[in-house]
């Protein structure tokens, strides 16, 4: 396991606003893209992909936008939707 301040990318110096990236980060922005790319490849919007979990839009929302990290039992849940499509 890796330490969540472990820096994968440091920030770019000629960018003021870049802020470097943990390795924690970018592996839950990969989740968040994975889950996103799920839903738009099942033709869904957020909130009816949302429905299917169980969980709100807005929840959802942050999970697509990298807000918040997602629980391990959604993938379990997706891959019970992918099944069912």
């Amino acid at each position: 396991m890796t330490d969540d301040k472990e820096i994968a990318l440091p920030a770019d110096p000629n960018d003021p606003e870049d802020r470097p990236a943990s390795t924690a980060g970018l592996v839950m922005a990969h989740r968040g893209r994975k889950l996103q790319l799920a839903r738009t490849g099942l033709g869904l919007s957020q909130e009816a992909f949302s429905g299917l979990l169980g969980v709100s839009s807005v929840e959802l929302q942050a999970w697509e936008q990298v807000r918040q990290k997602i629980p391990e039992d959604v993938f379990a849940k997706l891959l019970d939707i992918k099944a069912s499509q």
